[in-house]
């Protein structure tokens, strides 16, 4: 198994209104794919904060694969 870095991530506006991306939780997942490493991720979050939907605490999932460097976007609530 890989073991892949997810965070789940809420864009917030200061006093001033400028954003600013907050991480509200991060997980290292084992697992065999990426899928599923983030579908663990959101059942964990889910499982953590009480919620059936992850997207209540969350804009977006990020994710780092093992071999990976840059980061990518996975899920954005806003589409």
């Amino acid at each position: 198994m890989l073991t892949f870095d997810v965070r789940f991530i809420k864009t917030v506006c200061d006093d001033t209104g400028h954003e600013h991306r907050a991480c509200q939780a991060a997980f290292a997942i084992e697992a065999t794919s990426l899928s599923d490493a983030v579908r663990r991720a959101e059942t964990e979050f889910c499982r953590q904060k009480h919620v059936h939907d992850w997207t209540i605490f969350a804009d977006a999932v990020e994710f780092r694969s093992p071999t990976g460097v840059s980061r990518a976007w996975l899920a954005d609530a806003a589409n």
